[in-house]
């Protein structure tokens, strides 16, 4: 980051005043920030001073806020306000400060000790997630990044619940291409196999993604991963669909059929929305054994 970029004590654009770094990446800084109007904590994500001279991340970043305050009322993490510091050059968002977990953090730990999400905590954990996809889908806005890292599962302290985070890929129908050609957008390992070969793409590509991340909740590894961006590639393009059944005997057999059409290589052959997706993986773990089953059966109600 250059010498110009905000450290804490600095208050930008006459009203946040950043308190403490809480993240960091390519683009800019996160801060944990006190909204001097509002008597609010909140994250503030602001642009590198050498990354905000280039309009299009100026442009991404607002097309994130964008599609965060289209969504406002589902489980993607709120957006205050986006604004330029004039003073300083900064771009910013103000966003809700979320205090919890990554769904990828709290993976990590179970398996740490040898344990793994019950069938029903993944369904309670991602059911807010799905909810949240099928709006921004409704609303023509793709997410294009869809992965345990940017899904926060909040304390109970906080409130609970399950947030959905950085739209900083998003593409909004109808609106200009902002990846340059030859690039990959996304996660590896969550990349649905048409953006891959850089093919046209819809919302189908974030039902592959979402399908990916139940499959790692699930199994406790990605569905398809390598050495290798190569090897990645030519698993998620070309490879046998994995399988589930082998890992979780409490799921019934449909659970694999379910995870080859979720993760189909051609979308025609995939759901086409995420809640048809998400409703037929309820079923299933509503037909299965064990606690979990009896747990969904009370807890979900699916349309006849």
């Amino acid at each position: 980051m250059s010498v110009g970029d905000p450290k804490p004590g600095d208050v930008i654009d006459k009203r946040y005043r950043l308190e403490c770094e809480i993240g960091r990446g390519g683009h800019g800084l996160v801060f944990r920030a006190a909204d001097l109007e509002q008597g609010l904590d909140v994250a503030l994500k602001i642009l590198s001073q050498s990354i905000a001279e280039d309009p299009q991340y100026t442009v991404r970043l607002w097309r994130e806020a964008q599609s965060l305050q289209a969504l406002w009322g589902s489980s993607v993490v709120r957006v205050f306000g986006f604004g330029t510091d004039e003073e300083n050059g900064y771009v910013y968002m103000a966003m809700e400060l979320l205090v919890g977990e990554t769904l990828a953090e709290h993976l990590r730990e179970l398996e740490r000790f040898g344990d793994r999400m019950s069938s029903f905590c993944v369904l309670e954990a991602l059911d807010p997630v799905a909810r949240a996809l099928h709006a921004a889908h409704e609303r023509g806005i793709i997410h294009r990044d869809i992965k345990p890292a940017n899904i926060i599962l909040l304390h109970p302290e906080a409130g609970g619940g399950t947030r959905l985070m950085d739209f900083g890929l998003a593409k909004i129908q109808g609106s200009m291409q902002l990846t340059q050609a030859g690039m990959v957008a996304g996660s590896p390992s969550y990349i649905a196999p048409e953006v891959w070969r850089a093919q046209p793409f819809d919302h189908r590509i974030d039902v592959y993604s979402f399908a990916g991340v139940v499959f790692r909740a699930f199994a406790g590894v990605a569905p398809f991963v390598g050495e290798s961006m190569v090897d990645i590639l030519m698993a998620s393009t070309m490879g046998e669909r994995p399988l589930l059944s082998t890992v979780r005997a409490e799921l019934p057999p449909e659970i694999d059929p379910w995870i080859k059409r979720a993760l189909a290589i051609d979308p025609n052959d995939r759901y086409d929305y995420v809640t048809t997706m998400w409703n037929d993986l309820i079923r299933i773990v509503m037909n299965g054994t064990g606690p979990s089953a009896e747990k969904a059966r009370h807890y979900f109600q699916l349309p006849e």
